[in-house]
Parts: structure tokens; C-alpha cells; sequence
């Protein structure tokens, strides 16, 4: 049995089926922050559907970034050891922006209010 393909196979399942579900899920529920900080709603919305593309091109570039990363495993223990590994970084990273994304639009948030304010 061939390993590689098996975890590979497994590996853009999950992948594909996290990508999907999470961005859905980002881009459904940011739209209410965004719009909270961007006033005009066609501007929020323009800004929501560009980090949705964004979070997809990272998310895929990332994934086969790892796949051509990836050692041969030899036993099942081992793609499941392998298949984990990849799938904890590419959650990890996706995190990371996350909070990235969130403090970005917090900063911007607290500069405009900070304008107003002055203003």
C-alpha cells in the first residue's frame, strides 16, 4: 500500500473541508465587526470578501507548501503521526493571521475613534 498517496489523500480532505468551513464561518460573522469600524457597509463588505480570498490563497499556498514538505511514511502509525503534524501547523498559522487580521481592524478601530475625538 502506498503510504504517501493514502496520507496525502487524507491530508487535502481534511484540509480542503477545514479551508471551507472556517473561512465560511469568518467571513459570515466578521462582516459585523467590520462593518462596526467601516461606517459604509458596501466598504465593509468589499473588505470581508478580500480577506476571504486572502484566507483561501494563504490557506492553499500553505497546504502545498507543507505537501511538498512531507517525508514518506511507511506505516499507518506514521501517516497518522504525519497527517496530525501538518494539519496542527496549518491551524496554528491560520490562527495566527487571524489574530493578525483582528488586531489590524482593532488599531484602525481605535485610530478613527481617536480622530473623531480629536475632531
Amino acid at each position: 500500500m502506498n503510504y504517501n498517496l493514502f496520507s496525502y489523500l487524507i491530508y487535502l480532505i481534511v484540509t480542503v473541508f477545514i479551508t471551507v468551513w472556517v473561512g465560511k464561518a469568518f467571513h459570515k460573522n466578521g462582516i459585523h465587526y467590520i462593518v462596526s469600524i467601516f461606517e459604509d457597509e458596501k466598504v465593509a463588505h468589499a473588505i470581508n470578501n478580500l480577506l476571504l480570498v486572502g484566507y483561501y490563497l494563504v490557506n492553499i499556498g500553505y497546504a502545498i507548501l507543507k505537501i511538498s514538505d512531507w517525508t514518506n511514511p511507511s506505516s499507518f502509525a506514521e501517516v497518522v503521526s504525519s497527517v496530525s503534524l501538518n494539519l496542527a501547523n496549518i491551524l496554528l498559522v491560520l490562527a495566527l493571521l487571524n489574530y493578525i487580521n483582528i488586531g489590524v481592524l482593532a488599531t484602525i478601530s481605535y485610530y478613527k475613534s481617536f480622530n473623531h475625538s480629536i475632531n
